[in-house]
């Protein structure tokens, strides 16, 4: 694992992360909540869309094992649990996992993945209502590029209810890419568009920054970021508007869909213009980061 500058990273850094963009005031935040359906139409080609390596997700469960200080029998409880990708090994661990997704369907993708004997219990729950968990049983909240689905003040509230009140740690994670990569050139123009059709795309890391904030100024002691994997990728800009293409909504946000269509036809242009074609392949190379907070 390698450590990254101090948090907060200076506004002067050269990296993007999944999911950046303008933060939505909590009040809007409501209507820019997920659907369950729109998680289910993605469960069978997420894995595909943005799935990671089996090494790397080796490697992060292991980072947050390390990082919590895990002992065996202690409660690690994954919000946004998707398809199990990272959970799956979490489970196999000598701990107990419960992860939690809004997405019948994705749960359902985790099960068939499920290669243990160790019980891992899946809960199918808004995370934006009360988690299904019981007061002071969790001694490890982790959340893998989703948290930022849920409005911030509502987790913190249920984060302190379930933590254990002696120990417990918030581990984050994200995916990373250099700003000149095609991702997130693409994903910047793609923002940049939204924001002049009025809309204010949906934050990622900006909002783990402030929620980790919230629990410093708590007394919890900040985890400062950590490079746990890195890898290098070929991507095109033709790869990025399909995977907008095939999903609902545009940059976390549900805009109609005649706005969508003009959005990613100005992207095929500007990426043809700009990129060298749509279908110019470039190395990209992109790393997982984990930060958190050990709470108090």
């Amino acid at each position: 694992m390698d450590r990254l500058r101090p948090y907060p990273p200076p506004q002067s850094s050269r990296h993007s992360y999944e999911g950046q963009g303008v933060s939505p005031s909590e009040s809007a935040a409501n209507s820019l909540r997920p659907h369950r359906a729109d998680f289910d139409g993605q469960a069978d080609i997420y894995d595909q869309r943005v799935g990671l390596s089996d090494a790397v997700c080796v490697a992060i469960a292991q980072a947050v094992l390390t990082l919590a200080e895990i002992r065996p029998g202690d409660l690690i409880v994954e919000m946004g649990a998707g398809t199990g990708l990272i959970g799956r090994l979490l489970a196999q661990s000598m701990v107990r996992y419960v992860g939690v997704d809004l997405s019948r369907a994705m749960l359902t993708r985790f099960r068939q993945r499920l290669e243990t004997s160790r019980p891992a219990g899946l809960l199918q729950a808004d995370g934006n209502h009360q988690w299904p968990l019981g007061t002071g049983s969790a001694r490890v909240i982790f959340s893998s590029r989703a948290m930022h689905w849920l409005a911030s003040d509502h987790v913190v509230a249920e984060t302190f209810r379930v933590v254990c009140p002696d120990r417990a740690v918030l581990v984050l994670g994200r995916v990373q890419r250099r700003h000149e990569s095609v991702p997130a050139q693409m994903q910047q123009e793609m923002r940049r568009q939204l924001r002049q059709h009025g809309l204010q795309p949906r934050q990622g890391v900006r909002y783990d920054r402030q929620l980790i904030d919230v629990y410093r100024h708590r007394g919890a002691a900040v985890i400062e970021p950590v490079r746990v994997a890195q890898w290098t990728v070929r991507r095109t800009p033709r790869q990025s508007i399909e995977a907008w293409q095939s999903k609902p909504g545009l940059g976390g946000l549900d805009p109609p869909l005649a706005v969508k269509t003009e959005i990613l036809q100005h992207l095929r242009q500007w990426a043809g213009e700009t990129l060298g074609g749509l279908d110019t392949e470039v190395a990209c190379d992109e790393s997982y980061v984990i930060q958190g907070a050990r709470l108090r």
